[in-house]
């Protein structure tokens, strides 16, 4: 395997003090490791979005059929990532280096973009499967058990960021976690949009001491949910995000560029089976939030059948 791109926080890390770890888990377009501290590290496949904390890999099989299984050792020293027992050893100098901190972005002190760029996510999210995720809740579309159990969790949610009622909005974020499907559960997945915008929107607005906080939200998120999603949802919180979410902000300040954006939506969309779309879904949210000021933003249409509640256990944690 050749190493196509690398987080710039994995190139340094892998500078440091020899690190050994396992395979956590194996996929077909992406190994994830466990180094312990800080969260998991991801070998992913050069067609899809670099995530922080990983390095993009040319390969002509699936990784699933590359030879790794999980609990293999692997190490982390001197540039290099290697899993012997797969042959594998990725060398990192010749690989791009890519800087997946949102706070590396560019921000203009105008807000023109903001109702722009949810515009043109929403057209694109039209087309997305909403049946199993939460895109509904952008698009107005009909919801599911999923978007109707989620939608007052959302909304205390936001009622808490927008009354900076943080210690709510903490406990507001754990009981969203781990709701959906998918290896990452979409509320998972739509938190980390969120989280991400919210970095954005509080940094532009010089509320520096109201973004220190979404640390703590990520944080209470990531204990009600699975290893994987707990690696993003911290992320998240420090204000990482994976390229193609970077390149979307990239594309719409300090000056939009609305062909550069929908490369970058069409490229987040490709992310997992929903993900990618759960995560634009978060993105709108918030910029719906700053807007309007508004907490009621969700879109979803009024679903006309009572809800079961008795469905709750099987929809959080339930994967």
């Amino acid at each position: 395997m050749y190493a196509a791109a690398v987080c710039q926080r994995l190139f340094a890390l892998s500078q440091g003090q020899p690190r050994c770890g396992t395979v956590h888990s194996v996929f077909a377009h992406a190994v994830n490791l466990e180094f312990g501290e800080p969260g998991l590290i991801g070998l992913i496949a050069q067609e899809k979005a670099l995530t922080p904390y990983a390095v993009s890999v040319r390969t002509v099989l699936p990784l699933v059929q590359a030879g790794v299984r999980a609990g293999m050792v692997a190490y982390l020293q001197e540039g290099m990532l290697r899993i012997p027992q797969a042959q594998i050893e990725i060398d990192f100098s010749g690989a791009k280096q890519r800087d997946l901190s949102l706070d590396s972005i560019e921000l203009c002190d105008a807000e023109p973009f903001q109702d722009t760029l949810q515009e043109q996510i929403v057209t694109q999210l039209d087309s997305a499967d909403a049946e199993a995720g939460l895109v509904s809740l952008a698009t107005g579309g009909a919801g599911n058990h999923y978007t109707c159990f989620l939608k007052p969790r959302l909304e205390t949610l936001f009622a808490a960021v927008s009354q900076n009622a943080y210690e709510k909005a903490a406990q507001a974020a754990a009981n969203c976690a781990g709701c959906g499907m998918g290896l990452t559960p979409s509320s998972d997945d739509l938190l980390c949009g969120y989280f991400a915008t919210l970095h954005l929107l509080l940094r532009a607005q010089k509320l520096l001491e109201a973004k220190s906080h979404i640390r703590d939200m990520a944080k209470a998120a990531a204990e009600k949910t699975n290893r994987i999603s707990t690696t993003f949802l911290l992320q998240s919180g420090d204000a990482l995000a994976n390229d193609a979410i970077c390149d979307l902000f990239r594309s719409a300040t300090p000056c939009f560029d609305a062909s550069a954006a929908n490369r970058a939506i069409a490229r987040v969309l490709a992310i997992g089976s929903t993900s990618g779309a759960d995560m634009l879904t978060g993105v709108v949210l918030a910029l719906r939030q700053n807007i309007g000021g508004n907490v009621h933003m969700i879109k979803a249409e009024e679903d006309r059948n009572r809800f079961d509640h008795s469905e709750a256990n099987k929809l959080i944690g339930g994967k």
